[in-house]
């Protein structure tokens, strides 16, 4: 189901609520970390390990990888529903996010994500369609 979003509410211990559908296709125990655009990615178990897998290839030597590696590595949070159902989400990632109150979360192309909806309606806001069909283009071209 991809492409749909759901607008929630942070409660004011900063918890919230990822929609029980998309909670079924995370399934036990899932990883939050930090995505492009100032959102949050969700990962699943297995999508985490092949990020970390990923971050592994990383050369000791390249200081603008390493940093990217450090950065995510030091921002991934495992997510801890409590028995309502909410996750924290900690304030490192709040506020890379900008994150204070109202929250999109987002069934997107490789993951859910979750926003801030400022960050959510500025991402958006002056799309440029020729843009978005040359890169939908040249994915199909490979």
């Amino acid at each position: 189901m991809a492409g749909k979003n759901y607008s929630h509410q942070l409660d004011a211990k900063n918890r919230m609520r990822i929609p029980a559908k998309l909670r079924e296709e995370l399934g036990e125990g899932y990883y939050i970390t930090v995505g492009t655009g100032k959102c949050l990615y969700v990962y699943t178990k297995e999508q985490m390990a092949e990020v970390k897998e990923s971050l592994k290839k990383v050369s000791a030597y390249r200081d603008r990888e390493l940093k990217a590696a450090r950065f995510i590595l030091y921002n991934t949070w495992e997510a801890e529903e409590d028995k309502q159902g909410r996750i924290l989400l900690p304030e490192n990632l709040r506020k890379y996010a900008n994150i204070t109150k109202n929250v999109t979360v987002f069934k997107g192309p490789t993951c859910v994500e979750i926003w801030s909806e400022e960050n959510w309606n500025e991402y958006f806001n002056d799309v440029n369609f020729d843009d978005l069909a040359d890169a939908l283009e040249s994915l199909q071209n490979g």
